[in-house]
């Protein structure tokens, strides 16, 4: 399946490409130690997708801010905490453009590098509103050119691996979020090529399951430990999906071809994107997890030319994403509810 935090536009980890304890409940892996297993996250029922058609009764309008690192061209916003502190990354993660990691403050003036060090690429994906710890992947300079997740807390960088990554070259793992409860959540890809969603929790690798998923990623998380995500099925259509006390739901943006997931907040509201006859859209879902009672909002940055991709939602509905305007340039955004 197309991989969330790249959106098409990094080229996938597989083709370019001892840590200290961190206080955090996350247990660090040096070299190939294996973490302890924890078994598959437990799914008392499957909703199915919905094919609900319902818009928001109360859409948001938004004030839009481009958030754009000066020292690249292509910049992503990937997410914006409760202090609506942002991370992301700027260059396209090609050859000869290397991804960097930031994080930027209000009123987003000055951007701080974030590179894991020694790394030939490193994507900043998530960070949480309590202590500010970050999350995301980087492609090492080994031979291999492995792709490890990472946690970064108080200046300390710790690299991840699930313990049944395949071994030998182009090893991928990402973390692609990261809650207040200082739970992790992300994917691996195993022998055949796809990805398996997985729950980061005090040292232990939580295997996730979206019933009917060849491929599928495990994308955001919140502070009750709602998981949010996408997914391939068999047929080949992608959809977004959120782990709702203990139930799995699907759901696809009603008329698209295909809907992935990215974040969810407290309020249980979820954004991501999907894809039209149009182009690529970004949206905020509404009771994911309740089919009959779903809400359904479209966003386009208003600069874009054809694909806008919503990256996270905070508690008070500041989203942030990416968006491709008329000449090309892909540029990271955040936006406040007016």
């Amino acid at each position: 399946m197309n991989r969330a935090p790249t959106f098409g536009l990094l080229l996938p980890a597989s083709a370019i490409m001892g840590l200290t304890i961190v206080a955090l409940g996350l247990v660090a892996c040096n070299g190939s130690a294996a973490l302890s297993p924890a078994g598959t996250l437990p799914a008392t029922a499957r909703s199915g997708i919905t094919p609900a058609t319902k818009p928001s009764p109360t859409p948001y309008t938004f004030d839009f801010a481009t958030l754009n690192d000066p020292a690249g061209t292509f910049n992503s916003v990937m997410g914006v905490n409760d202090l609506g502190h942002a991370v992301g990354y700027y260059g396209s993660g090609g050859q000869g453009d290397p991804s960097h990691g930031f994080n930027s403050t209000l009123p987003y003036e000055k951007f701080q590098s974030m590179n894991y060090p020694n790394a030939v690429s490193t994507v900043g994906t998530s960070l949480s509103s309590i202590n500010e710890i970050f999350a995301g992947y980087f492609v090492d300079n080994s031979s291999g050119h492995h792709t490890w997740g990472f946690i970064r807390n108080r200046g300390i960088w710790s690299q991840y691996k699930n313990f049944k990554t395949p071994k030998g070259p182009y090893s991928v793992n990402e973390l692609l979020g990261v809650s207040d409860a200082n739970i992790a959540v992300g994917f691996y890809t195993d022998s055949y090529g796809h990805d398996m969603p997985y729950e980061l929790a005090a040292g232990h690798y939580h295997a996730l399951a979206p019933p009917g998923a060849v491929s599928a990623m495990a994308t955001g998380i919140n502070k009750i430990g709602d998981i949010t995500g996408a997914e391939t099925l068999a047929s080949g259509v992608t959809e977004g999906w959120i782990l709702s006390n203990g139930i799995y739901s699907q759901f696809l943006y009603p008329g698209s071809s295909s809907t992935q997931a990215f974040a969810v907040n407290y309020e249980e509201q979820v954004v991501g994107s999907y894809v039209d006859s149009k182009g690529t859209h970004g949206f905020i879902l509404d009771r994911p997890a309740s089919p009959n009672q779903m809400y359904w909002q479209s966003i386009d940055e208003p600069n874009a030319a054809g694909t806008t991709v919503l990256t996270s939602i905070n508690s008070h509905h500041t989203i942030s994403g990416w968006y491709v305007d008329a000449s090309g340039n892909t540029d990271g955004f955040a936006a406040n509810v007016k």
